[in-house]
């Protein structure tokens, strides 16, 4: 009877306690919205077509497109500077972004390719090579770098100002009754300011420390621990975590450390094994390499389930314990532990209305990059799950591309300005996509998520060039560019590995070279596809594509496909050219050589059906074909 009386007092003591917490966090967001909506009726707030929080890189590569175009936007900075995530992390100051200055190419795409840490701009003097010529930079350049990009280019950033809360209210706001505007409540030096907007972008990257319940004081986490090497001399040090944080800090103490060991959930993924940027680079795989010598560095892999870390109240030494599996875990004692365990994103200043809610690491947002609420974007680094583990979404050198993409898909959805495009004759078509190959950025970094769109009109003998599509988005693209695909077919051009490209414990220095070109479908490394169809994907076909997480596309009505190559060069005339134009040859059914005059007039007294090079012939002579040709 006292047992029941006990349950029962504190199941109401705890239904009490979390129903008034509900209440506290409904009374802030009523307060909140309060106080926005009533700034607004009274006509306090500033107002922008877009608002942009965070100034980091992915908001001022933002900031700058919309400049470009003329927008009205205002991008809102917490802290007194540009880019502030670098004053501070990587916490032991090297970067681990590629800064290639010498490539050998005079091409400036293709130098882009290797040059992981600019911005896109019009201005040479903010290349990230003027600023250093080694290969990995020090962090504290990526700070004057951001801040010189932001001010040579006059970009309209608010400093010193922390968004407490953002909202959204149909019809409010002092923008001339403009519905669904967003509503940020700010503080700043200068006081409290609303502003309001139509478009929120937010590109405040990861900020919250991933703790996985290793709170304790006697832990230290990566993101405030001491980088003094006197504090860890002869000391035995347990890193929890494997990523490129815990190799970076274990990098760090090898010097100085007694031992230096690592306790992770699963097998490390190496970035030249998995090809994925965001897994453990070379750089920092010095510790991986002593472990496998056996110079006193120790990795541990095991369930953090029922695992605690605990400190002898006497001693100071720390240990790890399993009460329900003691003897699977490390019997040493530690001096120190480091947690590095990465971040995650701080989603606390939205209110419900908007929330675009998480799935523990990242936020929910569609394939367009909008969450569930019209009008509010997320890019930069907490767009990644859209391409986590795969490309380079996560970092400088891809979501400098995919901000465009972001940028692209509202400036055809607020303004009515089309997907940029380029039109092209179909008869130098297979030299104008080969160059593009060859040279082309964005697609090559954000490989098999990005990709270069083709439309082919035969009738018009022409077809028209969108650089950097999402492939996600293919079966949406008229809505996403804005173009007709009434009477045009589809071709894309992706970047892909083979389906057993790689992965965790894969041996990379295996031979993958491929005896005949027409054997390009067995190739394991980075080769180019092209995918045709006559009609645009539906959204059904893309629902059958993802039964395969390894499909990158739809399955098309025809495909060519290239061997590797190392260099990323597709530029030979036998083994590239001439095989590309018999491929699109096939699909036009049409000849696709350049032809001079006198060859088009030959061919005209022979043939019905000219070559699409002779189409600029008939036009500027004025000649009359009979309908039966073609």
């Amino acid at each position: 009877m006292f047992q029941n009386s006990i349950i029962i007092f504190l199941i109401t003591f705890l239904n009490v306690t979390i129903i008034h917490a509900v209440i506290h966090a409904d009374d802030r967001t009523s307060t909140f919205d309060s106080d926005a909506k009533k700034a607004s009726d009274d006509r306090t707030s500033i107002y922008h077509d877009y608002c942009i929080i965070g100034a980091g890189p992915s908001g001022l590569q933002f900031a700058y497109f919309l400049q470009r175009s003329n927008r009205d936007y205002l991008v809102i900075e917490r802290n007194n500077i540009s880019g502030s995530y670098y004053t501070k992390f990587p916490r032991h100051r090297q970067l681990i972004s590629i800064n290639k200055v010498y490539t050998g190419r005079d091409n400036k795409l293709f130098q882009e390719r290797h040059d992981w840490n600019s911005l896109l701009s019009n201005d040479e003097s903010l290349k990230f090579s003027k600023y250093s010529g080694k290969m990995f930079p020090e962090a504290d350049l990526m700070v004057d770098y951001l801040n010189d990009f932001t001010s040579k280019l006059k970009l309209n950033v608010q400093y010193n100002t922390d968004v407490l809360y953002a909202s959204k209210f149909n019809g409010y706001g002092n923008n001339g009754g403009q519905p669904d505007t967003f509503i940020l409540y700010t503080k700043s030096g200068s006081g409290d300011i609303i502003y309001t907007c139509k478009t929120l972008i937010v590109a405040t990257g990861w900020s919250i420390p991933n703790t996985l319940d290793f709170t304790q004081s006697y832990i230290w986490g990566y993101e405030d621990m001491n980088i003094d090497t006197e504090l860890y001399k002869d000391k035995h040090v347990l890193i929890v975590g494997t990523g490129n944080s815990a190799m970076e800090t274990a990098n760090h103490l090898l010097d100085v450390a007694a031992s230096v060991s690592t306790l992770a959930r699963k097998r490390s993924a190496l970035s030249w094994q998995t090809h994925y940027v965001g897994d453990i680079r070379a750089i920092n795989s010095e510790f991986l390499d002593l472990y496998q010598l056996k110079s006193l560095n120790i990795m541990h892999q095991r369930s953090f389930n029922n695992l605690t870390i605990i400190q002898n109240s006497r001693t100071g030494k720390i240990k790890l314990r399993d009460f329900l599996h003691p003897d699977v875990v490390p019997s040493n004692e530690f001096d120190i532990v480091i947690r590095c365990t990465g971040f995650k994103w701080d989603d606390s200043i939205f209110g419900s209305r908007i929330a675009p809610g998480n799935t523990g690491k990242f936020p929910i947002i569609g394939d367009d990059y909008k969450t569930r609420s019209d009008g509010f974007y997320l890019i930069g680094t907490i767009a990644h799950s859209l391409d986590f583990g795969k490309s380079a979404g996560g970092f400088i050198h891809g979501y400098r591309y995919t901000d465009r993409v972001v940028y692209n898909i509202l400036e055809w959805r607020n303004h009515g300005v089309q997907w940029p495009s380029t039109e092209i004759p179909l008869h130098g078509l297979e030299v104008y996509m080969l160059k593009r190959l060859s040279e082309m950025p964005g697609s090559y970094q954000m490989l098999s998520f990005l990709g270069e769109v083709f439309t082919i009109d035969i009738g018009s003998g022409t077809a028209r060039h969108f650089a950097e599509f999402p492939l996600n988005l293919v079966h949406k693209f008229e809505e996403t560019t804005g173009f007709n695909m009434t009477s045009s077919n589809m071709l894309v051009l992706n970047l892909q590995y083979g389906k057993d490209f790689g992965g965790p414990g894969y041996d990379v220095m295996v031979s993958t070279q491929l005896e005949f070109p027409e054997d390009a479908h067995k190739e394991k490394l980075l080769h180019p596809w092209w995918y045709y169809y006559q009609n645009v994907p539906t959204e059904n076909d893309m629902r059958l594509k993802e039964r395969d997480p390894k499909e990158h596309l739809p399955t098309p009505d025809d495909v060519y496909i290239f061997p590797s190559n190392v260099l990323t060069e597709w530029t030979h005339t036998l083994p590239h050219t001439l095989q590309l134009r018999r491929f699109l040859e096939k699909l036009s059914d049409k000849d696709q050589r350049a032809m001079t005059d006198v060859s088009c007039y030959t061919t005209l007294l022979s043939k019905k059906n000219i070559p699409n090079g002779c189409y600029g012939y008939i036009s500027n002579s004025g000649i009359s074909l009979p309908s039966n040709i073609q």
